[in-house]
């Protein structure tokens, strides 16, 4: 497989990623290009199709921008609405769902809660 620099919406700089730069960026004596040649190794081992490498470069790389988004509160509420879009339209790209879509069921979460009882007429 082999990706095409637009396809996970990813700058070069790790280091502008939030959930990335809270640590080292570089290790010593680690090739990161050798990893990568040996992660796609272990991936066609293990059977995965390119578009499921892809897909879960896709997912990865959404992480990334989702630690990336900004929020606000709403004036004189307690609901939160993004700062900005950017970075939730690119997560909602790279998930492929629509982005107003991801933002509703971050913010307006509905939970749909049944119960079935069974009753022992014992």
């Amino acid at each position: 497989m082999i990706l095409k620099e637009n396809d996970l919406l990813l700058e070069h700089d790790a280091g502008l990623y939030n959930f990335i730069n809270q640590g080292m960026l570089t290790i010593d004596k680690v090739d990161d290009v050798q990893e990568m040649k040996d992660t796609q190794k272990a991936f066609d081992i293990l059977l995965f199709t390119p578009e499921n490498q892809l897909d879960l470069f896709k997912i990865t790389a959404a992480v990334m921008h989702w630690g990336n988004a900004k929020w606000k509160q709403k004036p004189r509420e307690e609901q939160a609405e993004p700062d900005g879009q950017e970075d939730c339209e690119k997560v909602a790209k790279l998930l492929g769902v629509e982005v107003d879509a991801f933002i509703g069921g971050l913010l307006k979460p509905k939970i749909k809660v049944e119960i079935n009882k069974k009753f022992n007429n014992n």
